[in-house]
């Protein structure tokens, strides 16, 4: 059975994904360093707690949010008002994607990037299969091979490997 998106944001916010986690905060801080000078404008895809987005805020960035969970979004409004949630995502220059595509099917990450075209994604998705996948939402891992190939399918291209916010990340450039 899939946990509701009360029960996840619950749960995150116990593993101390959340504001008022220094470690975390800190994390997200160094993951906006990564992609300063690649543009202005970032669309943080699935923002989950919105503590990137807010470290892209204070990176100097005009941050966008989609997210898709109400709870999610209810607690970011609650303790950063200021960042803009959006209805629908939008081009950016950069789009941060981290741990949302294992969240979504195939025709849904086509169906996004029919739609939308960022010259640069951050992006961070576990290969790693676990027994907590199908209560996590987790209906697509990939190998990172895979998700490699999907995103050059795209018209994209490794631009740089990076170690955070996961041994795994790394960013995208368009061709």
């Amino acid at each position: 059975m899939t946990i509701t998106d009360k029960d996840f944001l619950r749960t995150e916010l116990e593993m101390g994904i959340g504001f008022g986690n220094p470690g975390f905060e800190a994390l997200a801080s160094m993951t906006a360093d990564q992609v300063r000078g690649l543009g202005h404008s970032l669309l943080d895809y699935g923002a989950g707690t919105g503590v990137y987005a807010k470290a892209f805020h204070d990176a100097g960035f005009d941050v966008f949010i989609w997210e898709k969970f109400d709870a999610h979004k209810e607690y970011i409004r609650e303790h950063q008002p200021h960042l803009r949630i959006i209805d629908e995502p939008i081009t950016t220059d950069i789009m941060a994607f981290i741990e949302v595509a294992e969240h979504m099917t195939d025709k849904e990450l086509n169906a996004l990037f029919k739609k939308i075209k960022p010259e640069y994604i951050l992006f961070s998705s576990t290969s790693q299969k676990t027994a907590n996948d199908e209560a996590w939402g987790h209906i697509n891992v990939k190998e990172q091979s895979e998700w490699d190939a999907f995103f050059m399918g795209k018209g994209y291209e490794i631009y740089k490997q990076l170690t955070v916010p996961t041994t795994w990340a790394k960013i995208y450039k368009r061709k």
